[in-house]
């Protein structure tokens, strides 16, 4: 432990309360929950959201659990194959690139369950999730363009992984959909986290004419601030990062999926398949406005309402779209 810790990791495990109350760790031999993340579980973004849906299910369940922070691809496949050689029965891999490591380990553990984050390939013991906020990116997408006043909107994410293509895609088509002749700028850092880098391109697409920036990385609303103008945040209501710039957010809960997982492994009902829960599951919404929909055209708001609840419905259905971008 105290290697890892010079090594600036950071493993916790939280007691939670039972369900008769109190605050033991559930037994032993019950269902333990473990998740490895890339970043810091205070981004607000991508990391924030897999350490609250964990903490979620261990309320909703009264398990065990644990989680991992700032772990590079490099260190991955030996975090998670340590909580496997130490009884989690259940293991989150929360990352698009953690895929090899979760399939390595997962060999080698037959008997415990592995969830990758969006994973290439899938094994009896190892099924995959992904994060369809593409459908709610189609929404930011028309909001974007709709509130825009030179017709040109931003995008800023890390690397040009499919959840990320699939948001870039739908939020393009959304801007379109609503101002055909929009114009969207992306650009992909290369890196799951880098603030500095991700401001300099937002500040570089704002340059180029955008006057809203959809934040897929941290470091886009500081842009946004420097240079006023509007930000749609992503995973969390990050309004209170930027209370007079970030215009909504296209939230994420993730706690409903890992409730279901986790269950479903206690029943022994748990299969390998790719478990999403978007719009029409309650789980991809858009976050309160916080009185800044006052600059938006009343007709964009009602149009994306509109589109809103087509989804929830199954009425309207988002194109997912992974190709790469050019």
């Amino acid at each position: 432990m105290l290697k890892r810790l010079k090594q600036g990791l950071r493993i916790a495990a939280l007691a939670v309360p039972l369900a008769l109350g109190g605050t033991a760790m559930a037994e032993a031999e019950g269902l333990k929950i473990a998740m490895v993340l890339p970043g810091p579980i205070s981004d607000n973004d991508w990391n924030s959201v897999g350490y609250n849906g964990l903490q979620a299910a261990a309320k909703a369940l009264g398990v065990e659990v644990a989680y991992s922070e700032n772990i590079s691809d490099a260190d991955a496949e030996r975090i998670l194959r340590d909580y496997a050689s130490r009884g989690y029965g259940l293991i989150f891999a929360h990352s698009f690139s953690y895929g090899d490591a979760a399939l390595n380990v997962a060999e080698d553990f037959p008997d415990t369950t592995f969830m990758a984050g969006t994973a290439k390939e899938l094994a009896p013991n190892l099924g995959t999730y992904s994060n369809p906020d593409y459908q709610g990116a189609y929404l930011a997408g028309m909001l974007g363009a709709g509130a825009s006043k030179t017709k040109t909107i931003g995008w800023v994410g890390g690397m040009p992984a499919p959840n990320m293509l699939a948001n870039l895609h739908a939020y393009e088509a959304g801007a379109k959909e609503m101002v055909p002749d929009a114009r969207v700028l992306h650009t992909f850092i290369g890196s799951w986290f880098d603030p500095p880098k991700a401001k300099e391109a937002a500040i570089a697409q704002v340059e180029q004419g955008a006057d809203v920036l959809s934040a897929q990385g941290v470091g886009v609303i500081d842009a946004a601030i420097a240079k006023n103008v509007f930000a749609l945040g992503a995973m969390t209501d990050q309004n209170h990062l930027g209370p007079k710039v970030v215009l909504t957010s296209v939230t994420w809960d993730l706690g409903p999926l890992v409730t279901a997982v986790g269950k479903a492994v206690e029943d022994k009902s748990w299969k390998s398949e790719n478990w999403s829960y978007g719009i029409p599951e309650g789980s991809v919404k858009l976050a309160d406005f916080h009185g800044l929909d006052a600059g938006v055209p009343p007709e964009v708001l009602k149009a994306v309402e509109a589109k809103f609840e087509a989804i929830k419905s199954g009425a309207f259905v988002v194109p997912l779209d992974t190709t790469n971008a050019e």
